[in-house]
């Protein structure tokens, strides 16, 4: 407050005096910079009448515009006016509060509970900025108030809280995600049970307790915009497990599944499988969280469809580490499914006259498919010899399952609009009287609240089809009789059906499709109550007759030579539908989606993609001449949205071994070439290197358009964008493995290319993947080890002489971690990398249990490495997460125990740095190591 001078009391009066109106007050308060003012114009009543005491009133009032920015020069005297206007309803008041408790010590803004807690029925006011209200929070439990601070987070994003809907917080979807993840940086990992209060609040506010995957398909990954709120809660859920978990906190899973909702599992498999991969090999860490995924694997509730994509990913991470802890695995998984054999003899039972012998055969290919659908999602690598036979015999009997992570589509329970008939009611009825049903019931739209529908029963109908296919078998002229809506249901029952293996009447399926397929736009019968509650014309009954198709037409499909050709017709025909490609043509961009993904979800890419299933078949099958010929005349389209060409890109594996001559003559135009790539060609390439595994075959095929990609001026369109990569990373990805693996010479253009043209960080950054790769490989040969050995001293060699490039090698730390190669290699590199520099990531502190374990055979080596990642004031701060607990103690121990009194000077001299620094128990560790004693909790003390 240097140059500000306090007025005198006849100084305020006076001012006071002279600005009656608004308009003169207006002008003295947003002028005013001296917060000196703050307390005697308070003493004077400058603040005792604010505008308006309605609900949500504007009425601007600059006095409080004043007190906010006085507030951290005079933050008791803010906090005393604001507290003296709690009985106020003015929103510019409500939006002070929050401003200036964010900004004052936590003490002083504590102090604004009670003002809150008054305005809890009212709300916050509606120009209260969210980023205020969780800097308010945080400001609180960073200051030490944490008990205020806890109830503030409360009711700022508890679902239900005041004001709101049962699921519904205070702050709205886009503001909640965007401020969920500092609060809960500040509430730190013991919040779990809070906040996990919170996600079951939201998921029994919204009635899907269950979990079920089509809300959050992949617990790793936010499903989209329109579950913001869910997506926050389940990324801060799912954030402070894996925190906990590695911090040994293993009481975590019990945590999550106390609150017995199938969402709290799947993040408890998930957080102890990045428990796992992070953990470092031979520790108690390591056998611990090991040993915690195997008795979650076997725990029966685990193997739930909803969890099948988590628990598959955990199973393999397990495996990596201890093969053993799955020997029991074949047990549970020869248990099958978590129902008892009545239980799923009575759902397979559709005809009441069914014999036994008939459902004997119902139960055993049921138990087939659900065995092969989890073997096939944990994958042979990682399971049991016994059960790895077993994968293999399913493999030859129902052929490949080729996304065994997809999410399956089944519904099973939904929430939303609901049906006059439940489920069973509707699988109670003949066929007949299941039509007359459908055909016969109105939407009269005369009840209050929530209401059947033909949406709610058109989603009914789909579980009961995806079950049971043969409850309306015989049936015939569905399109006739029936509205788009339940046609849309019924194929997509038939598709969910044909995905897990039941047979189909194949001529009602194929007959109804092409009738819906045939039919126009227009719908006969005029659509009923709300916008969603019915379908207004046949637009989504047609799509969903192309996604059928596209299932049926695949080579896996179990479907019999005549109707697959039947079935080829009619996707090969339908590629003639103008109308498909007008509508994505027009509207797929306003979607924001990428490219692959454009290609699930709109009906002309989906035919698309049925017409590259065909041309798989090869040149054998009867249409392979019309499919090719089809599938260049849709490709040939002006696509600008990319969709067709993320296709291509997907399926290349496949459509090469299949018809190769087809892929050589087109490859210029799908691919493009040295010469340069267009937009499509760019997602194509793309969208195939990160959907294939590296192939010498693919990487031959596409080497010149590899190197165009390389060259390019702009950034290469992305077919798929995937986490912290590039489509340029991803070439030199496979460029570095096709070396490495023995494939290509150092003179590959693809090679030279990747790293002649491409920036420093781009080429760290592939470097690092390929060892984070390694990381999580069971083992790795001498020959591919010592030539990305071979490279790495190439690069560090290339580095010594550019040194702008330095950034290349910011990723060694994935070498070191990986386990592949040995201190005795590795110590020294590490050394030359960061006296040239390299010490920008603060991934690198992760390497501190393998410094400590090469101090052993190299504590000069050690030591230096230590100095020279602690060599800055930012660094130490940083190192005392990791180094400082599982490096420092042991380096020191070792440098001054070795015999060499200039290397025990170093280390003394650096302990010396680090007390002075504020590790003041840190010689006593480095005593205890010395001695042998000290054990990993004294470490991470």
């Amino acid at each position: 407050m240097t140059g500000y001078v306090a007025p005198t009391k006849d100084q305020v009066a006076a001012v006071l005096r002279r600005i009656p109106t608004p308009a003169l007050r207006r002008a003295f308060f947003e002028g005013l910079r001296n917060p000196l003012w703050l307390a005697p114009l308070a003493k004077e009543g400058a603040f005792a009448k604010p505008p308006s005491n309605d609900v949500g009133a504007d009425d601007y009032w600059p006095e409080i515009d004043y007190v906010i920015r006085s507030a951290a020069a005079a933050p008791r005297t803010a906090v005393d006016i604001l507290l003296t206007l709690s009985a106020s309803r003015n929103s510019w008041i409500r939006r002070a509060v929050f401003a200036v408790g964010a900004q004052v010590p936590a003490s002083e803004a504590a102090r604004l509970k009670p003002v809150l807690k008054k305005w809890l029925a009212t709300g916050f006011g509606w120009r209260t900025d969210p980023r205020d209200m969780a800097s308010f929070t945080v400001n609180l439990l960073d200051g030490g108030e944490r008990k205020v601070g806890e109830w503030v987070a409360n009711v700022l994003f508890r679902p239900g809280g005041p004001g709101a809907t049962a699921h519904e917080p205070i702050l709205r979807d886009y503001w909640y995600a965007s401020e969920l993840p500092r609060v809960v940086s500040a509430l730190g990992p013991e919040s779990l049970p809070l906040v996990l209060g919170w996600l079951v609040q939201y998921e029994n506010g919204t009635n899907q307790p269950d979990g079920w995957s089509l809300s959050r398909p992949s617990i790793r990954e936010s499903s989209d915009s329109h579950h913001a709120v869910e997506d926050a809660l389940i990324d801060a859920a799912r954030s402070l497990s894996v925190q906990r978990l590695q911090a040994g906190t293993l009481d975590t899973v019990d945590v999550l599944l106390s609150v017995r909702i199938m969402l709290a599992r799947r993040i408890a498999m998930y957080a102890v499988r990045e428990a796992i991969v992070t953990s470092t090999t031979g520790t108690p860490q390591e056998s611990s969280v090991v040993e915690l995924g195997a008795r979650l694997l076997l725990d029966p509730s685990s193997m739930n469809e909803r969890c099948r994509i988590e628990y598959a990913q955990l199973a393999q991470a397990v495996a990596a580490r201890s093969p053993s802890s799955l020997n029991s695995l074949a047990q549970r998984i020869d248990r099958g499914p978590h129902m008892s054999p009545t239980e799923l003899r009575s759902r397979l039972a559709r005809d009441g006259d069914v014999t036994d012998e008939e459902l004997d055969t119902r139960v055993a290919e049921f138990l087939d498919h659900w065995k092969h659908a989890w073997l096939s999602a944990i994958g042979a690598e990682s399971l049991p010899p016994q059960l790895r036979v077993a994968l293999a015999d399913l493999d030859a009997q129902y052929g490949v399952i080729e996304r065994p992570l997809r999410p399956p589509i089944e519904v099973i329970s939904w929430t939303g609009p609901s049906s006059p008939r439940t489920h069973d009611e509707l699988g109670m009825m003949a066929p007949a009287e299941l039509m007359s049903h459908l055909e016969s019931w109105q939407d009269t739209g005369d009840r209050w609240g929530p209401k059947p529908s033909h949406e709610g029963q058109g989603r009914e109908l789909t579980s009961l089809i995806t079950s049971n296919p043969e409850r309306i078998a015989g049936v015939h002229d569905l399109v006739k009789r029936l509205r788009p809506i339940y046609l849309r249901a019924i194929l997509s029952g038939w598709e969910a059906a044909s995905k897990a293996g039941l047979e189909l009447d194949w001529h009602q399926v194929l007959t109804t499709t092409g009738d819906v397929l045939a039919h126009p736009i227009a719908s006969e019968f005029p659509p009923q109550g709300s916008r969603f509650d019915d379908d207004p014309d046949f637009s989504g009954a047609k799509g969903a007759a192309v996604d059928l198709l596209e299932e049926l037409v695949k080579p896996e499909a179990k479907i019999p030579p005549t109707w697959a050709s039947n079935a080829a017709d009619l996707l090969i025909s339908a590629a003639s539908d103008e109308a498909a490609w007008h509508d994505y043509a027009s509207r797929a961009g306003e979607s924001g989606m990428d490219p692959l993904t454009l290609s699930l979800n709109w009906q002309w890419p989906t035919i698309v993609r049925g017409l590259a299933a065909l041309v798989c078949h090869g040149r054998s099958a009867t249409w392979s001449e019309a499919s090719r010929s089809a599938l260049r005349t849709e490709l040939d389209r002006s696509d600008q949205w990319g969709a067709s060409r993320a296709v291509i890109g997907e399926h290349l594996g496949r459509l090469l071994s299949a018809d190769e001559l087809w892929i050589e003559q087109n490859l210029t135009f799908l691919f493009g070439s040295a010469e340069g790539l267009d937009r499509n060609q760019q997602i194509a390439l793309s969208t195939a290197l990160a959907i294939h595994h590296y192939h010498r075959a693919l990487y031959n095929l596409l080497g010149p358009s590899m190197v165009a990609a390389l060259e390019s001026a702009e950034p290469v369109a992305d077919g798929w964008p995937q986490p912290n990569s590039s489509p340029v990373q991803r070439v030199g990805e496979w460029a570095i493995k096709a070396i490495i693996f023995g494939d290509a010479t150092p003179s590959d253009a693809v090679l030279r290319a990747f790293f002649s043209t491409v920036d420093p960080d781009t080429r760290g950054g592939a470097l690092g993947h390929i060892g984070w790769e390694m990381m999580h490989a069971t083992e790795v040969s001498e020959s591919v080890r010592d030539e990305f050995a071979r490279l790495w001293d190439e690069r560090i060699d290339h580095v010594k002489l550019n040194i702008v490039d330095v950034a290349e090698l910011r990723q060694f730390y994935w070498v070191i971690k990986s386990g592949k190669f040995s201190p005795e290699w590795w110590l020294p590199r590490l050394n030359a990398i960061l006296a040239l520099g390299s010490n920008a990531d603060a991934e690198r502190f992760m390497i501190g249990k393998e410094l400590a374990a090469a101090a052993d055979s190299d504590p000069q080596g050690a030591l230096q490495a230590l100095t020279q990642l602690l060599s800055s004031a930012d660094a130490r701060k940083t190192a005392a997460y990791e180094l400082s607990r599982n490096a420092v103690p042991v380096v020191l121990a070792r440098a001054i125990r070795a015999g060499d009194p200039q290397l025990e000077a170093q280390a003394t001299k650096l302990l010396n740095e680090l007390g002075a620094a504020g590790d003041f128990g840190l010689a006593q560790r480095v005593e205890m190591a010395a001695r042998g004693e000290l054990t990993q909790a004294d470490v991470e003390e």
